[in-house]
This record gives C-alpha cells, sequence and structure tokens, in this order.
C-alpha cells in the first residue's frame, strides 16, 4: 500500500483576498487658521493642533493665533467633539484668502477657514466669497464695523455666497476675529455620525467672549436681513443670534456634510466591490441603497426628518416620493436601465439617481396666544 498522500488543494484550493480600499469620511470638522503672524519656532508648511497649549509653545502665548485657539478649544461642544483638529498655516505678506486657500486644499482637507494677524479688506473678502463657495469651504468672516451690514455683508448676500458665515461684534477688528474662532469652534461640532446630534447656532453660549453691547434692536434687524450672526445680551442673557438672510449656518453645514458623505458612499459602493457593479437593476440597486444609507444618517443625526414635500417639483413616482418623504424623510429614484441613453451605456455610466430629502429644520422663536376668562 503506498503511504505517498496527494495536496488537498487537487479537492479544496483557498484564498483569502483583502476588501478592496475605499475612502474614509472628509473631516469636515478640520477648522483651518490662516495667519500673517510669524510663529516663535519654526513652522514648515501647516501644522495641526488639538489643544491651545501646543499652539502657544509655537505661536506665543501673546499672538493673536493663541487667543484664537483658546476661543475655539474652550467652547463646549467643540471641533474635538466631532474629530476635529485646528490646522494653522502661516501667510506670506503677498497672501490672500484665496490664495492661501488654493495651495493649502492640496495639502489637508479642512471644513472650514478663519484668519488672524490681519484684516482683509472688503476686496479681498469679496473674492474669497467667489473662491470659497467654488471650493465648498466655510469661510467665517468677521468685521466690527456696522456699515458691514449694509456693504460688504449684504453684498456677499447678494451674491448667494452662502459658504461665507457674515460675523459682527463692535467691540474692535481683533475681537471681532476672536468671537468668529469662537463661533467657528462651536459651530463645527456636529458629529454626523451620531443620533440626535445635529445643532443650530441660534441662543447659543459663547464660553469666553464677551457679549456685543453695541448691538441694538434696529442693528439686529439690519443683521436680520443681511444674514449676520450677532453675539449679544437677549434680555439679561449672553447669546448668539442668527439670521437665515444668507441661509441658516446649521443648513449650510449640514448640506456641506451630506454632499462630502454623498461622494465618499457612491465612490466606495464601486471601489470596495471585489469583482464589478453590474449595469443592471440589481447593481443599480446596491449603488441607490449606498446613497440611502447617508439618507438614513442624516434623518438620525437630526438634519432631515418626515414631513410633507412642499415643492412642485417630483420625479419617479409622485405618490411614492410623498408617502416616503412624508414617512421616512427621504425617496431615492434612479432611472430604470432599460431607458439609459445607448452612449450613457457604453460609457458605463450609472443611470442617474435622484434624492428628495425634507430638512428637519429648527425652531429659533415662538408666538403664544392666551385666552383668559375671568
Amino acid at each position: 500500500m503506498s503511504t505517498s498522500q496527494l495536496a488537498i488543494t487537487n479537492v479544496v484550493n483557498v484564498s483569502v483576498a483583502n476588501p478592496p480600499a475605499g475612502l474614509s469620511n472628509y473631516k469636515l470638522n478640520n477648522l483651518a487658521l490662516f495667519t500673517k503672524e510669524a510663529p516663535v519656532n519654526l513652522i514648515t508648511g501647516h501644522a495641526v493642533y488639538l489643544n491651545p497649549q501646543a499652539v502657544g509653545v509655537d505661536w506665543g502665548i501673546g499672538s493673536e493665533t493663541y487667543s484664537q485657539a483658546v476661543a475655539i478649544f474652550s467652547q463646549s461642544p467643540n471641533i474635538l467633539d466631532a474629530d476635529g483638529a485646528l490646522i494653522v498655516f502661516p501667510m506670506a505678506g503677498a497672501d490672500t484668502l484665496s490664495s492661501t486657500l488654493a495651495a493649502a486644499m492640496p495639502q489637508i482637507f479642512f471644513g472650514g477657514v478663519i484668519y488672524g494677524g490681519y484684516a482683509p479688506n472688503d476686496a479681498e473678502l469679496q473674492q474669497a466669497g467667489i473662491d470659497f463657495q467654488a471650493s465648498k469651504t466655510l469661510l467665517f468672516a468677521s468685521s466690527y464695523l456696522t456699515a458691514s451690514i449694509a456693504g460688504l455683508f449684504t453684498t456677499i448676500k447678494a451674491a448667494n455666497q452662502t459658504y461665507t458665515r457674515c460675523l459682527l461684534h463692535t467691540a474692535s477688528a481683533v475681537y471681532a476675529r476672536f468671537f468668529a474662532a469662537a463661533y467657528a469652534g462651536r459651530a463645527m461640532s456636529t458629529d454626523f455620525d451620531g443620533s440626535n446630534t445635529a445643532s443650530t447656532m441660534h441662543l447659543k453660549d459663547l464660553v469666553s467672549v464677551n457679549p456685543d453691547t453695541g448691538i441694538n434692536q434696529t442693528i439686529l434687524t439690519q443683521c436680520g436681513t443681511a444674514g449676520v450672526d450677532v453675539y449679544t445680551y437677549i434680555g439679561p442673557l449672553p447669546k448668539v443670534f442668527t439670521s437665515g438672510g444668507n441661509t441658516y449656518f446649521d443648513q449650510v453645514y449640514g448640506t456641506l456634510w451630506l454632499i462630502f458623505a454623498m461622494q465618499v458612499a457612491g465612490f466606495n459602493a464601486l471601489a470596495q466591490s471585489p469583482t464589478k457593479v453590474p449595469q443592471t437593476e440589481q447593481g443599480m440597486a446596491g449603488l441607490r441603497n449606498a446613497y440611502i444609507a447617508i439618507c438614513q444618517q442624516a434623518v438620525t443625526c437630526g438634519f432631515s426628518a418626515p414631513g410633507a414635500w412642499n415643492s412642485p417639483q417630483t420625479f419617479g413616482n409622485a405618490q411614492d416620493l410623498l408617502k416616503n418623504v412624508l414617512q421616512r424623510g427621504f425617496y431615492a429614484y434612479s432611472q430604470p436601465v432599460n431607458q439609459q441613453p445607448q452612449t450613457s451605456r457604453v460609457a458605463r455610466q450609472a443611470p442617474l439617481v435622484q434624492i428628495a430629502l425634507k430638512l428637519a429644520g429648527a425652531i429659533h422663536s415662538t408666538n403664544v396666544i392666551v385666552y383668559v376668562n375671568p
């Protein structure tokens, strides 16, 4: 009898395939500070910080860079609660917000920008509004001049530059930038992966920020029209007072998260398939489900919510759209594969996916009527 043994691979052959790599979510809550101050320690390129003490070591505790870092990290919650970091980019004398943005974006991702060490003029801020809008980056633009309400800030609103957030504090130019840093630190604190985490800046407290006593009712009304947020006394309490004149911050911020989350979901649905996503209804169902998962998370975190679809525009099955938005908060539809143009099919393009999403909004004020009977 032979004692030789034949390899089991004649019957069973096993290979283990590692899952294909996909993209991680964008670090939307990374906040960049563009500064024309000189560091006390050598900084090559940008520096990333998770606390103000490290900023003080590199920039000196007497610097505006340090004071803005203190304002950011003092808020509760702040960018750290949403896995963000402060990234400081040194600027040269001739640099502008737009040129620094163009140089910084390829280096590291960030969702918002504040500035310090100098005061950009209106022309620079207006150009920045154009460039930041195109790059889908938030810019927290501040002023201490009430003339900016009807001037710079109204110009920004008229241009529909919603990614530029207009902030006023009449104490001084430096303090207005300090207010912007605190505002940004508190505003960019939402963890969109959580449950009921979506927030609004209206009536929020800011730590270490003095309320602006230069705000009266006339100025507040003007701010409301121009889309300018302030920090002042509401009754006896210091609170942020927000305006929807240039769209509310939470709507802009949440929409920005939605855009980036959809991009990552769509990319990963294609890139992480071990074979291919077929150009069939089954393949489209998998791709559509990746987008639906983001819509469901939008509901979970509180950015979206079930409600009535009030737009006259519908797509897909109109009745399904109305029912799904009312019951779930969203509706997803893709063009049937057999209706796809042949040129698109040859180019291996997916049929168009359309999504209706109902925003949760927020309650910022209330009226009460009390009927009494003696």
